[in-house]
């Protein structure tokens, strides 16, 4: 287990902040051009109100990662028969998963094209562009000292009986040591905002090396 990158004797407090779910899907277009490449861009960005999405290659292939924020699917269709009248090619994959990353891995590969950087999931280490739960840790100041990802699969495996045994599940799950807060005394505080906060009142935590 990697140790952790923030030292745990300045934290004073932690954010369990849930995430919006929806629908994803992987859309892959090879483009002839650079101004392709931004009309592209555009294009999803248009959609910005209905769907999130995360740019997963540059160049010949441009891909996307997309999450819909609401539960009207036929959005994908109509975002897949615009840019099939539009490019030679493309691909519709209803899906963030491990078969189409490798898919649009190797594509780039083939096209000469680049694998943007994805955020991965801090316990099983999987690509992961739409997170289904993060974590904050903040010092005294509020200001954040790290944020840690999780996927829906671990999400829910970590899934216990209280927000306060959830968080700790998430903590011992997580590919970095977080055991020096483990022993720390965790008290709920309320907050206008859509997240579960917690500060710590004790913890025999020490500063963690890189």
């Amino acid at each position: 287990m990697a140790r952790s990158r923030v030292c745990t004797t300045l934290i004073s407090q932690i954010c369990v902040e849930p995430q919006p779910t929806g629908l994803r899907a992987v859309y892959l277009v090879e483009t002839q051009s650079e101004q392709q490449a931004k009309e592209l861009s555009r294009h999803f960005g248009d959609f910005a109100s209905a769907l999130k999405s995360y740019q997963l290659s540059k160049g010949k292939l441009v891909s996307y990662a997309v999450q819909l924020r609401g539960q009207d699917s036929s959005i994908l269709d109509e975002i897949e028969s615009f840019l099939k009248q539009n490019f030679e090619f493309v691909i519709l994959h209803r899906a963030f998963d491990a078969l189409i990353y490798d898919i649009v891995r190797e594509l780039c590969k083939d096209s000469g094209s680049t694998l943007a950087p994805v955020p991965k999931c801090d316990i099983c280490g999987k690509p992961e562009p739409f997170p289904e739960t993060t974590i904050r840790f903040l010092d005294k100041e509020n200001v954040s000292l790290d944020t840690r990802l999780y996927c829906a699969t671990c999400t829910a495996e970590s899934a216990r009986r209280s927000n306060k045994e959830f968080l700790r599940a998430l903590l011992q799950a997580d590919r970095s040591d977080f055991r020096t807060l483990q022993g720390a005394d965790l008290v709920r505080y309320r907050t206008s905002k859509k997240h579960i906060a917690f500060r710590i009142k004790s913890a025999s935590a020490q500063c963690a090396a890189s």
